[in-house]
């Protein structure tokens, strides 16, 4: 085997020498440089080093077998080799934690063998030079840290050190999963005697601070902002960062953000020293997250990251047809007829202002409009008379001869135009939020901007009975779409300052917002947030009557 020199002799990251003394070496010598052999193990290329110790990739003398050698000299005054061995006994096992194959003390260096693993979040973060991680790794990150902190935590170690560095990923077939390493500050919280939470030390909360506390850092441009100065060199400079630290609020740090980070913060804050968090649940509303934006398999860490999901372009042949028995020529040709020959009203909202009479006249008709004549209508045609809405929608086959989505939204509209309180447009928000929600189709249709024109035309000036020339409708086109973000972050505003408002020209802004930000994503989707949006003004309006 050819001799590989060790290119660390590390005598500048041991400027300080402990109280205990190893069996080489004082106390006032600095330390020798690292051999090339340590025990059985062969030091290869040096992988990384720090202020207590540095790291190998070895090759064992007689089984050949590849390890990380961690080796820190005796007498350093931080001895995380002697920790870490004490600790790595409870963590075999778990999912994403090294297996420590060998550690000991020879001569003035102690020494753990374990599993020779990838690089970290941070080296893979700062080499993409990207101003923030996409949504789909930090979901990622967050389902398998919360992952392995629910491990450590249940075998009673806690962590304290959450952080990029100490947290990579493994190599083939083992990258797709995020590994701990590094529990040099790590702490049995649980007395092995009496098995109770020790006092007057952090506890499990503090673990999962750390971790929302990393996962906004990874979605917040340039990173949080007391992480940018590196790590404070002074006291004054530490206790700054602290007091920073405090001050944040969670709506401040999440602002932009999907609901579920300034939730999973908020929730570490509220936990009692000696409470159990629920790791599951947090893991869970992740991957919800993750999904509901398109992504698969959030579990995995994938690196470099997929490409955003395209949006699926809906076409007439949706489940619902596939389950249908075609229908005659001569029989379809019937009800295409009856269709053309609906009366579905005019659309006043878009009508002229200047004849605000005749518009009123109108409205007034569409009002008495009953959907049941049409429907007893086409029942009367034909027992197998299938509605077609322009929503094209997917999903369970609806109740026979129950009012279409399309026509129900155009109802909801007419309704909205003769609302004459809060009240009544609350109900009507809740309404059309049920409506939304009676399918799979989460996509807002053309039939649902019309309905939320109206709402905006009645919050933002009931006096008149048509929109006001200034306000087009949110249904027009739009040169081209938005990325995904940029609608959860409008979205997630949008969820918190709902209930804030203090006037209904305040909600229509809100409103416009929403409508807006929806027509230019891709697919139109309203979100959990979108909903949550929508509820919460329903609400609003009714504390505002």
């Amino acid at each position: 085997m050819p001799v590989v020199e060790s290119n660390a002799s590390n005598s500048e990251d041991y400027s300080s020498e402990g109280s205990e003394t190893g069996s080489e070496g004082s106390i006032d010598a600095p330390p020798p440089p690292i051999p090339k052999i340590v025990a059985n193990w062969w030091l290869n290329e040096n992988l990384g080093s720090g202020y207590s110790g540095s790291i190998f990739k070895a090759t064992h003398l007689h089984t050949h077998q590849v390890v990380a050698l961690k080796v820190q000299y005796v007498n350093h005054e931080c001895p995380t080799n002697r920790y870490e061995r004490h600790l790595y006994p409870l963590l075999q096992g778990g999912v994403g934690m090294p297996k420590l194959y060998a550690a000991g003390v020879q001569g003035a260096w102690d020494y753990l063998a374990i599993d020779l693993l990838g690089p970290s979040l941070d080296s893979l973060y700062r080499k993409s030079g990207r101003d923030t991680m996409d949504l789909r790794t930090v979901c990622s990150i967050a389902i398998q840290l919360i992952k392995r902190l629910q491990f450590m935590h249940h075998r009673g170690v806690l962590h304290r050190d959450i952080q990029l560095g100490n947290c990579v990923i493994g190599l083939p077939p083992n990258d797709k999963i995020i590994y701990m390493i590094d529990f040099g500050f790590s702490k049995r919280f649980i007395d092995p005697y009496t098995g109770r939470h020790i006092p007057d030390m952090p506890s499990r909360r503090d673990d999962l601070e750390a971790a929302a506390l990393m996962f906004i850092h990874l979605l917040t441009p340039r990173g949080l902002s007391w992480t940018r100065n590196g790590v404070p060199k002074t006291t004054d400079a530490h206790n700054r960062l602290k007091a920073e630290k405090r001050k944040a609020t969670p709506e401040h740090l999440c602002r932009g953000l999907p609901s579920e980070f300034e939730e999973f913060l908020s929730y570490t804050r509220r936990l009692a020293f000696k409470e159990t968090p629920d790791y599951d649940l947090w893991a869970n509303k992740f991957r919800e997250l993750a999904i509901d934006e398109g992504f698969k398999n959030p579990e995995d860490f994938i690196w470099p990251p997929p490409p955003m999901p395209a949006a699926s372009a809906k076409t007439i042949n949706t489940p619902l047809r596939m389950r249908t028995p075609a229908i005659p020529r001569d029989e379809m040709a019937d009800i295409l007829n009856n269709l053309t020959n609906l009366n579905l009203g005019a659309q006043p909202i878009l009508g002229d202002r200047t004849n605000i009479q005749e518009a009123l006249r109108r409205a007034k008709e569409d009002a008495q409009f009953d959907s049941t004549t049409e429907l007893e209508k086409q029942r009367t045609q034909s027992k197998d008379t299938i509605v077609i809405s322009s929503d094209s929608e997917s999903g369970p086959a609806p109740i026979r001869y129950q009012a279409p989505k399309a026509l129900r939204l155009n109802q909801l509209a007419r309704r909205g135009l003769n609302a004459t309180d809060n009240a009544a447009l609350s109900k009507l928000v809740k309404e059309f939020v049920d409506v939304l929600q009676m399918n799979s189709s989460r996509t807002l249709t053309r039939e649902a901007f019309t309905f939320l024109d109206v709402l905006y035309k009645q919050l933002d000036d009931p006096s008149v009975f048509v929109t006001p020339q200034r306000h087009q409708s949110f249904n027009e086109q739009v040169p081209e779409k938005e990325p995904a973000h940029v609608k959860l972050g409008v979205v997630a505003r949008l969820r918190r300052e709902v209930m804030l408002v203090q006037s209904n020209k305040a909600l229509a802004a809100l409103v416009a917002d929403f409508a807006k930000v929806t027509n230019k994503s891709t697919g139109r989707t309203v979100t959990k947030d979108g909903f949550a949006f929508l509820e919460g003004l329903s609400e609003r309006l009714k504390a505002l009557q």
